[in-house]
């Protein structure tokens, strides 16, 4: 009877091990980061949001892209956390995804749109006068998910590359006037997902990471880039479970980038830990709340070490999950409610503060919040 006790004291002890590790609980309140949130409405089943300087007037501005609305919502940064009401410019058909880029040389930045339900991608030139104007599309093939701007073939000019929903990667190589020339296209299966761009191997070329979002795949993808627009066969990277979003940052402070990988469907994270030479090295998944996706990387927690912030779409919150500067992570993380199907997340300083701010779309109710970094947080208790 006694060895039947102590079997089950010590099964509950790595039970709640377990939860502890694992982040699934919170043994106290989130610590109070941000402020009160502001609402803007915004257009139809709001997918994306972005923050980006698109007037050159230094401070962030917003853009939303609409799916169900077919609109762009602009939303001028005021430099004090608030926002002009939203102008809104009509696109093509289930607007999916956008990336922001200078296309034409002008020194102003410009908007690359992926319009899912026409298969092409649209490209809108920004104007001096803070408006924009609609340059061209671009057929690329059926649906096309997710988009992201480099220069692939170092001619100084801004390149696209862009993935369809089941399995290619498409290259358009820019001209410098705003159009764009369709290039190679790769097989890149299964389900590519989200991309993001850099030189991974440090040979002065830009290299693409995929998420892939098939059931069953457990790795990601890397394409390295010859530096002429053309890439090399995808190399997997294994680890990871059915994953939909990915962003690259130094998270362990050694000069040398990382990725940061979700997977919605299995409420976990991952970090490949790069070596520079374009290797990477998985650390053991960890768990998030409901349907984490859209990852913003950044101090949020004031001290001076990369936290991951992270839009979790059944949970109706974000997370807050503070770095320990090494790749790793305290637990158990921060969430915070926004209310129902938030679907996407950016961040950047709203107020010209020195410290990140939020902003988070809710996908039925067409709102746009924005979550301001309180100054007089407790920064020594997080």
């Amino acid at each position: 009877m006694k060895k039947l006790v102590r079997l089950k004291i010590k099964f509950l002890v790595s039970i709640l091990g377990a939860l502890l590790l694992f982040g699934c609980g919170q043994s106290q309140p989130s610590p109070d980061l941000f402020a009160l949130p502001v609402s803007y409405m915004v257009g139809k089943k709001p997918e994306v949001v972005l923050a980006h300087d698109m007037n050159n007037d230094e401070f962030p501005d917003l853009l939303v892209v609409n799916s169900g609305g077919n609109s762009l919502n602009f939303l001028e940064g005021i430099g004090d956390g608030t926002f002009k009401d939203p102008q809104t410019i009509e696109t093509g058909r289930e607007p999916f995804a956008l990336d922001v880029a200078d296309f034409n040389g002008d020194r102003i930045p410009d908007i690359a749109l992926c319009n899912y339900g026409d298969g092409n991608v649209s490209i809108i030139l920004g104007q001096k006068d803070g408006l924009f104007k609609l340059k061209t599309d671009v057929k690329v093939g059926r649906l096309p998910i997710a988009i992201a701007a480099g220069d692939f073939n170092n001619d100084e000019k801004t390149d696209l590359a862009v993935t369809l929903r089941f399995n290619k990667l498409i290259i358009l190589l820019g001209v410098g006037d705003g159009t764009f020339k369709v290039a190679e296209a790769y097989q890149a299966g299964p389900t590519p997902a989200y991309i993001t761009i850099d030189d991974y191997n440090k040979d002065g070329n830009q290299d693409i990471a995929m998420a892939l979002n098939a059931v069953k795949v457990k790795h990601i993808k890397m394409f390295l880039g010859n530096g002429d627009g053309t890439f090399l066969p995808p190399k997997k990277i294994t680890g990871g479970n059915q994953s939909s979003f990915i962003v690259h940052h130094d998270m362990n402070l050694d000069g040398k980038t990382d990725l940061i990988a979700s997977s919605p469907m299995r409420d976990s994270l991952s970090i490949y830990v790069g070596d520079g030479k374009g290797t990477f090295f998985k650390l053991e998944d960890f768990a998030g709340e409901k349907g984490p996706h859209n990852i913003v990387v950044g101090d949020f927690t004031g001290d001076k070490v990369p936290d991951i912030v992270v839009c979790n779409r059944r949970g109706g919150s974000i997370s807050v999950i503070p770095g320990r500067g090494d790749g790793t992570f305290i637990y158990p993380h921060y969430n915070y409610v926004v209310g129902s199907q938030p679907r996407s997340i950016t961040g950047a300083d709203f107020n010209r503060d020195g410290m990140m701010d939020i902003a988070v779309v809710l996908y039925q109710k067409q709102i746009l919040e924005v979550f301001l970094r309180k100054a007089n947080a407790p920064l020594n208790d997080v």
